[in-house]
């Protein structure tokens, strides 16, 4: 679950009015207790003021969380939110920083990163380090052991805090992304159940109507050849009964693929959908359109290719994020030769349970990748899986792919 703007901006405000009541009040028992002049105590105040104000500007960024933190167990944030962390962190040595620094503390330590945890560390020791250096009025003679004792517990607290809410975090994350599988799992089952219904009724009626067609077109045709005696009228009419008939079978045959295929949902509005969805879920996917083609290129796909091309992006995505969690995934779509060519990339680690999919054994994302060869290939195209490929950046670890190459309708039409 990742933090919304609104939440976001309402934790800054909060800590705004903390730094500048806590700053109101350490600033008034100093004034009390030690009496100074505005030459000796302003400059302190007015720069710690300052750089209260440009932990407040950094504090958005430092608490900027993204999804893939969670799916990826490698990733702890962009490097923006460790630097403006860190600013943060420093700028809580100022009286009218203490609460922005608190956060960022506990915001920093909760990314599930030693690196980020140690930098947190070492920023808060810092900021205690810099007040008492640059306070007229706080040096280690003044706060003493006790002081420090104070500081660790500050942190131990942070630390503990953050711990917690990374876990739970994550947890809810888990329960989302569990939700999430559910869900799709069901709609997989439900329009399996949908097609294998459709496929029945498609080949019951080619059993039975179609053969019946067929065979009034041969009866006809036998009936329309000249005989002596057989009137002409008669065998003109045989011979419009066998054309109809045949006309008959091939709209039935026009009826029965449409039948077989799933047209409940738009596949040129599909795309965009999916690796919305995707990225929602903490997947990181990049969409890259080469050799002149668009967002608009899928249109002139013929339907049953239009739907082939979302279904192989709905698997292809389904199983990146089952089999090859955290990973980025690449779709790169090329028009060549009158054809339209969509690749899918993805790396996997050796040894990931299910990253060897290339024999089309996972299906529970629907069809399964023998299901979609066929599509493709009902549709006019071919498809290529490569599984198990050395990745060609030369990464550690192995690649997962699949390529499909349609044809344009235009060309499919002149051929």
């Amino acid at each position: 679950m990742i933090r919304t703007k609104w939440s976001t901006a309402g934790i800054v405000a909060a800590c705004a009015v903390a730094n500048w009541l806590i700053g109101m009040v350490l600033m008034n028992l100093d004034i009390e207790e030690y009496s100074p002049s505005f030459a000796e105590y302003g400059p302190y105040i007015c720069t710690g003021f300052a750089v209260g104000v440009l932990g407040i500007i950094a504090l958005p960024f430092a608490l900027e969380h993204q999804p893939r933190e969670l799916s990826d167990v490698d990733y702890a944030g962009s490097t923006r939110s460790f630097i403006a962390g860190c600013i943060v962190l420093l700028g809580s040595s100022s009286y009218f920083g203490a609460a922005s620094g608190l956060v960022a503390f506990i915001s920093m330590v909760s990314r599930r990163s030693t690196t980020r945890s140690v930098a947190a560390v070492a920023c808060f020791v810092a900021a205690f380090a810099i007040d008492t250096i640059f306070n007229p009025y706080m040096s280690w003679d003044e706060i003493g052991w006790v002081g420090a004792i104070f500081v660790v517990v500050v942190m131990v607290a942070g630390l503990l805090v953050g711990q917690k809410r990374a876990k739970s975090r994550e947890k809810r994350w888990r329960v989302e992304q569990q939700a999430r599988m559910n869900r799709e799992e069901m709609r997989a089952k439900v329009e399996r159940g949908r097609q294998e219904e459709r496929e029945n009724i498609a080949r019951d009626m080619h059993d039975s109507l179609s053969h019946r067609l067929s065979l009034v077109a041969i009866h006809a045709g036998a009936l329309s050849y000249p005989r002596e005696g057989v009137p002409a009228e008669f065998t003109d009419a045989a011979r419009t009964i066998r054309t109809e008939a045949q006309n008959a079978v091939e709209d039935l045959r026009t009826v029965l693929s449409a039948l077989r295929e799933d047209l409940s949902q738009d596949p040129r509005s599909g795309l965009e959908e999916l690796v919305a969805a995707a990225r929602e879920a903490g997947t990181e996917v990049t969409v890259t359109y080469a050799d002149g083609a668009g967002p608009d290129v899928f249109t002139g796909l013929s339907t049953m290719a239009q739907h082939a091309v979302h279904r192989a992006v709905q698997e292809g995505l389904t199983n990146a994020r089952k089999h090859a969690a955290g990973q980025p995934v690449s779709i790169t779509v090329r028009e060549t030769s009158g054809a339209v060519d969509i690749e899918m990339r993805n790396p996997v680690s050796r040894g990931t349970p299910g990253a060897d999919t290339g024999n089309g054994a996972d299906t529970s994302g629907g069809y399964g990748l023998v299901g979609l060869r066929e599509r493709v290939e009902l549709s006019g195209g071919r498809m290529s899986i490569a599984a198990n490929q050395e990745s060609p950046e030369g990464k550690e670890g192995e690649e997962f792919g699949w390529s499909i190459q349609l044809p344009l309708a235009h060309k499919e039409a002149t051929q």
